[in-house]
């Protein structure tokens, strides 16, 4: 097996983008959330459509769903981790909005994400994102993840 130490250069500009995308969305700036992605960039939601091609494409499911979102809120990310291989990289790990009312749905769970970079110019660019949230298959329902130290599950004993 072979290990790679990620180049400390390459991994803190990719911390930046997404600590820049961050505050893109915490300040509901939906020019900003796509400003460091590739002309090609694929975003696979945990909304629909499944698929979402562009940024213009990517700025609009954001302009759409944004005004969902409560007035304020912040984001947290969580077990990131950045793997470094050349001109390509990914991230990966837990991700969270927190609303100032706690009751608010987009609140509810953690997300799943990934992001595929690619260095093009000399600058990172985001070219695949995906977004998920778990589903119970007993029920077809989301599986929300309240609590990201606990990797809970379906009551397998309920399959019939």
């Amino acid at each position: 097996m072979t290990t790679y130490k990620n180049n400390a250069a390459d991994e803190a500009a990719i911390r930046e983008l997404i600590s820049r995308w961050s505050t893109a969305l915490e300040a509901k700036d939906v020019a900003g959330l796509t400003a460091d992605y590739a002309d090609h960039a694929v975003l696979y939601d945990a909304i629909p459509p499944y698929k979402t091609v562009g940024p213009a494409a990517i700025r609009e499911i954001w302009s759409n769903c944004l005004p969902h979102f409560p007035e304020s809120f912040t984001t947290e990310h969580r077990d990131l981790k950045i793997h470094v291989n050349g001109d390509v990289a990914f991230a990966f790990g837990l991700h969270r909005f927190i609303p100032d009312d706690p009751n608010h749905p987009c609140g509810n769970t953690w997300m799943r994400i990934t992001v595929g970079y690619h260095k093009i110019n000399g600058e990172w660019k985001v070219v695949h994102e995906h977004v998920s949230i778990p589903f119970n298959p007993l029920d077809n329902t989301a599986w929300h993840i309240k609590d990201a130290e606990k990797l809970d599950a379906p009551d397998w004993s309920q399959v019939y």
